[in-house]
């Protein structure tokens, strides 16, 4: 939260439009002296330069500039400028792991001198998913104006005064699963570009997404009497499983919701997130999301086990940190990878309260697990 103080200073240090906006709410996310309220990550180049903010094109993906700060709902605002093959990005809802455009969104900025084909990667695109209406970027080494405002389910992006992007993102079949809050981040994939003005203003939040993990013990978690001799143990805000086969599950029981967490396996560890379970029983342990990076599997991480087997090459790479998100309401299971849909299923019969729980199933490996959370969803 920025203090009456700094405020003030930042008003007498800004032009007066700057500072009109600034009474309505708006506060500078650049000091136009050194990237303070950032992480660089990846080795991100951005220089501040005077009042621009300099990206010098020498990192590259997936090098990004990331706001201490996350965000919900807000207005967003700034200016970029392009050269020749110039391109970049700003993601909104960004993860702290995981593909940013995939997991969050990206507004996309790209030069438009090769008339960019498709359009879903020209500026003012949700990058590789939605095109903007119009193309509205000016021409090569002019100063560009852009508002986002986030104000979900809308997504509106304003490009030069023209409205290029006015989605419902609950209506979108790739978009309605992604994370409805995150970091902000400006993106350095090896092209140089300038961004200035930014600033945003926040809007009321409405997400109903609370942690079921407090980082510090098992509060609100018990280890399955009977399940089998692995250990769950928290480690540096983790949920580190290992030893062998056993279940920690939720004390509370739901049975729509939407969940996310971060997953780090060992390679070739077994283990996975069950859903709706009743009883140890083999057919009564209710849904079982598959972690298992083995490569001829039948049921690869993001399966429904026995289910719906996960498509595709794994999403992510194995023995890193990765976003899980799984979407269960009802008879109907999305399940995401590091933002790709890898799995879905919506013939599921077994539509009950039940706990979530954690599994490992393999012994001489790990399985960690941080910041989960859920979203509960009415039935």
């Amino acid at each position: 939260m920025i203090s009456a103080i700094v405020l003030s200073i930042a008003l007498t240090t800004f032009a007066p439009e700057a500072a009109k906006e600034a009474e309505e709410g708006f506060i500078p996310l650049f000091n136009g002296k050194d990237l303070s309220g950032w992480v660089v990550v990846d080795g991100a180049t951005f220089i501040p330069h005077g009042d621009e903010l300099d990206c010098l094109g020498q990192g590259n993906y997936p090098s990004w500039l990331r706001s201490e700060e996350t965000f919900e709902n807000f207005v967003l605002r700034f200016q970029f400028k392009l050269g020749k093959y110039g391109e970049g990005g700003v993601f909104l809802h960004a993860p702290l792991l995981g593909r940013n455009s995939n997991v969050g969104f990206e507004v996309q900025i790209s030069d438009e001198i090769r008339n960019r084909k498709p359009a879903v990667i020209s500026s003012g695109a949700i990058f590789g998913v939605v095109a903007p209406k119009e193309q509205a970027a000016r021409p090569l080494y002019e100063w560009n104006d852009v508002e986002v405002v986030f104000d979900l389910p809308k997504l509106q992006v304003t490009l030069n005064g023209v409205l290029v992007q006015d989605i419902n993102v609950e209506e979108n079949p790739e978009l309605r699963h992604r994370l409805r809050s995150g970091y902000l981040g400006l993106q350095d994939r090896g092209k140089p570009h300038l961004l200035r003005n930014l600033r945003i203003k926040r809007l009321p939040d409405k997400d109903t997404m609370k942690s079921i993990f407090n980082g510090k013990d098992l509060s609100g978690w018990h280890v399955l009497k009977g399940g089998g001799g692995a250990t769950f143990e928290v480690k540096d805000g983790e949920i580190v499983a290992k030893n062998g086969n056993g279940y920690l599950m939720t004390d509370k029981e739901y049975q729509d919701f939407d969940f996310f967490c971060y997953v780090k396996a060992d390679r070739d560890a077994n283990g996975g997130v069950f859903l709706r379970w009743k009883s140890l029983e083999p057919n009564d342990r209710g849904y079982e999301i598959q972690i298992e990076d083995i490569a001829d599997s039948n049921n690869p991480t993001g399966s429904i086990y026995d289910w719906t087997k996960a498509s595709g090459v794994l999403p992510y790479t194995p023995g890193e940190w990765y976003p899980l998100q799984i979407h269960l309401k009802g008879s109907h299971c999305v399940v995401r990878v590091n933002g790709t849909t890898v799995a879905e299923a919506d013939d599921l019969p077994k539509i009950r309260k039940g706990p979530i729980a954690l599994q490992m199933h393999s012994g001489g490996k790990t399985i960690r697990f941080k910041d989960i959370r859920v979203r509960e969803l009415d039935p």
